[in-house]
């Protein structure tokens, strides 16, 4: 969640930088940082609940491609 928090932010200073640069916004720190904690407490919250569908997808994968395929009972 750490990472998913960091990149959040990461990804937001750099369109705040980028719109400020070529779109010429002016710069409003507070409701930048207002913007910025919505979006990490909702990215965060996103996570905690896919993340454990895509682990137990992952497993049931891992499952499928790592089983002993043998042709024994054929023959």
């Amino acid at each position: 969640m750490v990472i998913v928090l960091g990149m959040t932010f990461v990804c937001e200073i750099i369109s705040y930088l980028l719109q400020i640069i070529l779109l010429g916004v002016q710069v409003d720190v507070i409701s930048f940082v207002k913007i910025i904690a919505i979006e990490m407490l909702y990215n965060m919250m996103i996570v905690i609940i896919i993340y454990p569908i895509l682990q137990k997808a992952g497993k049931l994968i891992e499952k499928v491609f790592t089983e002993d395929k043998t042709l024994t009972k054929y023959f």
